[in-house]
């Protein structure tokens, strides 16, 4: 590796991106603030986000953003709307299924085997899906879902089912904010899929190749919005064979640089051979939290800014900042040239120092924002009846 390979925040890649890169660090006043505001919330509620905690902790977490992340989003979001007709409707939806554990549905939907006639084949595999498994009916929804949402939009050889590609984007981090057309969208990546799912709750109108009823687009608003404030959901770094930073939009798309979400990156163990990936370390982070850390978030999440202009626009605008949370995810890496494996090409990277409290004081405050932007979403889809015009 050359020092011309690091990622900083001087380096020509950098001023490439333009001078947003650094304005999305958060704040020291802000972390100041945020970091002594713990309150003391409830003995049952820290109770269950320290079994979820343990639970990571232990087994592993099974996709996504990971159940600690979903589970806690679902979790802050369902103590905001208390007493407001976004939680009525919510109830009348899901019955006696909390946000809290709609919130991994998406993700335990991926436990269907579309190669053997939609059968559900994880039980007991993944702890966050017990309450959808041995019922019937439950495992009936997760295979019209996938029936549903399986081929209708076309996916191209060496692509995942529709579904799956509903829970991310891989824009190239020199982008700005996310564009429709860019490389790495689609018209059924996160963005359109979460705004067809509000659409539907708003609406019942449905946006090809969506198909979503209902309860289906709730359960993905939930999913979606936790999803996208995971950085790696929605940002990609592209690299070239020697490891340097490639962008596809003015260069040319081409497979080999394709890191698919930094699932193509893989971290070094201590003993400097190859460890896990870089994405599955972002979707882990939230179960390195502490309990404490996970019980203080909803009284937080009061604190968050309550969104501005059209809610519509919302979904762009929050993929915009999560595009560029990604560029931070990456900023100091520096990488080995791309290596060749079963499973198509790979890098080595090297973390700068401080990579892991940095990223998880990351992963904290975008966990506080994910829950307060589901309630204020939901609040958008279903306002008080005072605040109609």
């Amino acid at each position: 590796m050359r020092p011309s390979d690091v990622i900083t925040r001087e380096s020509p890649l950098m001023a490439v991106m333009g001078p947003h890169a650094q304005s999305r660090i958060p704040c020291r006043s802000r972390r100041r603030l945020v970091r002594h505001g713990f309150p003391v919330m409830t003995k049952s509620f820290a109770r269950g986000l320290a079994a979820l905690s343990l639970v990571a902790a232990c087994c592993g977490q099974a996709f996504g953003f990971g159940a600690v992340g979903h589970n806690t989003v679902g979790e802050i979001a369902a103590q905001l709307i208390k007493g407001h007709r976004a939680e009525a409707e919510v109830k009348r939806i899901l019955g006696p299924v909390s946000l809290r554990d709609i919130a991994v549905w998406d993700d335990c939907v991926k436990g269907i085997d579309t190669g053997n006639d939609f059968k559900y084949a994880v039980t007991g595999r993944f702890a966050e899906c017990a309450v959808f498994e041995n019922n019937a009916e439950e495992e009936a929804r997760m295979r019209d879902y996938v029936k549903r949402n399986f081929e209708q939009c076309g996916p191209k050889p060496g692509e995942e089912s529709c579904n799956k590609q509903y829970h991310y984007a891989n824009v190239a981090i020199q982008r700005g904010r996310y564009v429709p057309g860019a490389i790495g969208t689609s018209d059924h990546d996160l963005v359109p899929a979460l705004k067809a799912a509000i659409l539907v709750l708003k609406t019942g109108k449905q946006t090809p190749p969506m198909d979503f009823n209902e309860r289906d687009a709730l359960a993905l608003v939930v999913h979606a919005i936790g999803d996208m404030h995971q950085p790696l959901h929605m940002g990609s770094l592209y690299l070239d064979a020697d490891g340097k930073p490639y962008d596809p939009d003015t260069q040319g798309a081409d497979a080999q640089t394709h890191t698919v979400g930094a699932n193509a990156i893989t971290l070094p163990k201590p003993d400097g051979t190859p460890g896990g990936n870089l994405h599955s370390y972002w979707d882990g982070m939230p179960g390195k939290l502490s309990a404490e850390q996970l019980a203080a978030m909803p009284a937080l999440a009061k604190a968050v800014p309550a969104a501005t202009g059209n809610p519509d626009d919302w979904p762009v605008e929050w993929a915009s900042e999560s595009l560029l949370g990604a560029r931070d995810a990456f900023d100091g890496m520096s990488f080995g040239a791309r290596q060749q494996s079963l499973r198509g090409p790979r890098w080595l990277a090297t973390p700068p120092a401080g990579y892991d409290a940095r990223s998880l004081e990351q992963t904290r405050l975008n966990v506080i924002k994910g829950g307060a932007r589901l309630a204020q979403m939901l609040e958008s889809i279903w306002p008080d009846k005072a605040d109609k015009k």
